[in-house]
């Protein structure tokens, strides 16, 4: 059975921001190496879109189960220990994600008062990302817990989420 990825539109805003990324870098480096015309407000909008393009991929990989773990003890555990760690590794995680998540929208509210300085866009856009990194994250958590969402691998099983 084929089944849809929700992940997808991330995926591509991901490799469209990583593409923008490099494009600006190289476009900076022309401009002022080239043309001793340096591009002042392409380093701000290199590091909006990392930030964004890294809460994005983190939430994309959440879906798809594939973060960085290290699962040497949980595939050497029995079956009931297994299914114990992933409901304290989902609730560990649902915590952290929902207390970045909280704070995050306090910061993004300090930083609605700034501005960044090449740019004529306020800070928080800066922030935002972490807001909604979390949302997501905590959502696609839910949906591969209680939803049957994508597997990560044939071997799903034998991982913590």
């Amino acid at each position: 059975m084929l089944r849809r990825d929700l992940a997808l539109p991330l995926k591509l805003a991901v490799g469209a921001m990583f593409l923008a990324i490099v494009a600006l870098t190289t476009l900076q480096v022309v401009a002022r190496y080239l043309f001793n015309r340096p591009l002042i407000w392409s380093e701000e909008i290199s590091k909006l879109l990392l930030v964004w393009l890294v809460f994005l991929g983190a939430a994309a990989v959440t879906l798809d189960g594939k973060h960085l773990d290290v699962d040497v003890l949980f595939r050497a555990a029995p079956p009931l220990l297994r299914c114990t760690l992933r409901l304290v590794n989902l609730a560990a995680s649902l915590f952290f994600l929902g207390t970045m998540g909280w704070y995050s929208i306090e910061v993004i509210e300090i930083e609605s008062w700034a501005s960044l300085g090449a740019l004529d866009i306020s800070a928080a856009w800066v922030r935002l990302p972490a807001a909604i990194g979390a949302a997501l994250m905590i959502a696609f958590l839910l949906v591969r817990r209680f939803a049957g969402g994508p597997d990560a691998s044939p071997d799903s099983e034998d991982r913590p989420l």
